[in-house]
């Protein structure tokens, strides 16, 4: 971001007194000294006329309309900043949002100590299932794109905490209690954003704010809205159709996402700074390597066509601060973990207490799961006890070299009859996966009595 210039030229600056290699000397010639004035009186009128049209008045600064009255050519026009439409608008001195994204010499990205830390926080299971089933239902609509769930994650987790910013909680859902808003774009601190919805989803009728928990502004809601769950609606604040949203957003902005390049670029465009890309690049691949999901089921459409983005401005989607970035919420019960020493790969929970790292540790890489599939690891017990190293017989070998005869054995003792194994009882089943309202079960409406989704069954 970088703050507005107002382009002023000052008709008064030195006409009465030229100076300069190019002015005439004032004693030797008089004569052209009249006739320079005229000409720099009528200069002077010219160049007072321009400053009336590039110093708009307030609310009135857009590129646009100042190129338009310069035109391209005028030395003046280049003078001007490269301002986003979004804005358009903007009081004089404010901070505006660039037409592009630029080198954006900030903070120092985080480290990886820091970066383990926001991880380590984990990412609550219904925010990791929405990334997941995302990222698939990209795979569906646009396999060039090759988008992973761990992309989705890093912004997930920079942009509000996975839906926790300032203590909010994720519901089952997709909802998070209370919404979660971002600072409005006053231009003061960041970027000036005028209302765009008239309070519509930010609530704000006079600046716009970044909305849930992946933080869209409304107007770049308005463009990639998608409805991740089902329930007919576009809304914001819940991570399935956030999600959905993002990812979307991102496979338009960077093409191809298998590559780096097509990384930085999507994150570039989600947000035009270059440490929040190398930040939220860091915390997908430490979601990749932590949290192996090809053994995790998914719930959720990822099949449904992604309609093509709608009529507006493509500008960034969350312009402004990253607000998780700094978010301690602690963690909830239903968390997914990256595994660590002590944890078994995907174990929901932090590892035990005491553990001094004799697990069994998780394996490097993950998958992005089956499109529409569920499975579930089933622990074959591929254990095998040690071999035992005394030799064949299983008693250790004598030491010593005697000559000695060695004494006669003493008659062994009939076996006793071997008993008769009983069969083991069956392993009980596992157990199905808990109901999620609105995904695999429906509540009743309080009005009407009737259930919210027909199609799915009743919730206990």
């Amino acid at each position: 971001m970088r703050e507005s210039t107002d382009v002023s030229i000052d008709p008064a600056d030195g006409h009465d007194q030229p100076r300069g290699r190019h002015a005439a000397p004032v004693e030797s010639h008089r004569p052209v000294l009249h006739r320079g004035r005229r000409r720099w009186f009528v200069l002077g009128a010219m160049l007072a006329g321009l400053t009336g049209l590039v110093s708009p008045p307030p609310n009135a600064l857009t590129e646009t309309a100042v190129a338009a009255d310069l035109g391209e050519n005028s030395p003046a026009a280049d003078l001007l900043p490269a301002i986003s439409p979004l804005s358009a608008g903007a009081p004089a001195g404010a901070i505006v949002l660039p037409a592009a994204p630029v080198e954006a010499a900030a903070s120092q990205p985080a480290g990886p100590p820091e970066i383990s830390g926001l991880a380590a926080n984990g990412i609550p299971n219904v925010a990791l299932n929405a990334y997941r089933v995302s990222a698939a239902r990209m795979a569906v609509n646009k396999p060039s794109c090759g988008i992973d769930w761990s992309l989705l994650a890093g912004i997930g987790r920079i942009e509000s905490n996975h839906g926790r910013f300032r203590g909010a909680v994720l519901n089952s859902d997709g909802t998070s209690t209370p919404k979660i808003l971002g600072p409005a774009l006053t231009g003061g601190q960041f970027a000036f954003i005028g209302d765009s919805d008239g309070g519509q989803w930010d609530g704000d009728t006079t600046y716009d704010r970044a909305m849930g928990p992946m933080q869209f502004i409304p107007g770049t809601w308005r463009r990639y809205a998608v409805d991740g769950n089902g329930d007919g609606q576009t809304d914001p604040f819940n991570i399935n159709d956030a999600a959905v949203a993002a990812a979307h957003y991102l496979c338009v902005a960077g093409g191809d996402l298998r590559t780096l390049a097509g990384k930085r670029d999507a994150v570039m465009a989600y947000n035009h700074s270059d440490s929040y890309v190398a930040e939220v690049l860091a915390l997908a691949a430490a979601y990749a390597s932590g949290i192996p999901v090809a053994d995790m089921p998914l719930y959720g459409d990822t099949t449904s066509p992604v309609p093509p983005p709608g009529r507006g401005y493509a500008g960034p989607a969350a312009p402004g601060p990253a607000i998780g970035e700094r978010d301690t919420t602690p963690a909830g019960p239903d968390t997914t973990f990256p595994a660590q020493s002590g944890q078994q790969p995907g174990q929901s929970g932090p590892p035990p207490a005491g553990s001094d790292g004799s697990s069994t540790s998780s394996p490097s890489g993950s998958t992005s799961g089956g499109v529409g599939t569920t499975t579930t690891s089933g622990g074959s017990g591929t254990g095998t006890a040690p071999a035992p190293t005394g030799g064949s017989g299983g008693a250790p070998a004598p030491s010593g070299g005697g000559t000695d005869p060695a004494p006669a054995p003493a008659p062994a003792p009939l076996p006793a009859p071997a008993p008769v194994p009983l069969p083991s009882p069956p392993a009980p089943p596992p157990p199905p996966p808990p109901p999620v309202p609105g995904v695999t079960c429906t509540n009743l409406d309080p009005v009407t009595g009737l259930k919210l989704l027909p199609s799915l069954p009743l919730c206990p």
